[in-house]
């Protein structure tokens, strides 16, 4: 099967016969959207959770946890896929870094994945695997086909959602 790599505040789809690949997921997330049914899936590479704190002109919606998610979902129902039918797998969202400030340590890993969740119970897709938080940073291989999520951690673990 071929490869098709997911670069950081990117978003691919694809139909079967490929396998979707991240590296690289520290404190940001990467969420992959399937339908369970037509093997149509796609995968979000997330930096920061919400591009309303953004004063950039131009926003690149893949950059932000609200926003990649609602243009994947977009982009996937065009392809096809049944909103009934979507399912959701979330990786990544570790806390990589200790900030020593006044206020309380900044936790952008924990802001993705709380976002992610609020996002898609929006759209009403069911979260189906998880694996979130931590200090590693993670690889993942997403095929859309059988919905297995293939994560490889820093420290040498892997695991399959």
């Amino acid at each position: 099967m071929e490869e098709i790599v997911v670069g950081i505040a990117d978003a691919k789809v694809t139909r079967g016969n490929h396998i979707l690949a991240t590296y690289a997921l520290g404190s940001c997330v990467g969420i992959c959207i399937y339908d369970e049914v037509s093997a149509i899936g796609g995968l979000l590479h997330a930096m920061l959770p919400d591009s309303s704190t953004c004063s950039e002109t131009f926003i690149n919606s893949q950059k932000y946890v609200d926003t990649g998610i609602q243009k994947l979902y977009k982009t996937l129902c065009r392809m096809g896929a049944s909103e009934r039918h979507l399912r959701a797998k979330v990786v990544g969202g570790a806390k990589m870094f200790e900030y020593k400030t006044t206020i309380k340590a900044v936790d952008i890993g924990t802001a993705n994945v709380l976002q992610a969740r609020r996002c898609l119970s929006r759209f009403g897709i069911p979260i189906a695997g998880e694996v979130t938080g931590g200090e590693v940073g993670r690889t993942i291989r997403f095929n859309p086909e059988d919905h297995k999520v293939i994560i490889h951690a820093t420290d040498g673990k892997t695991e399959i959602i």
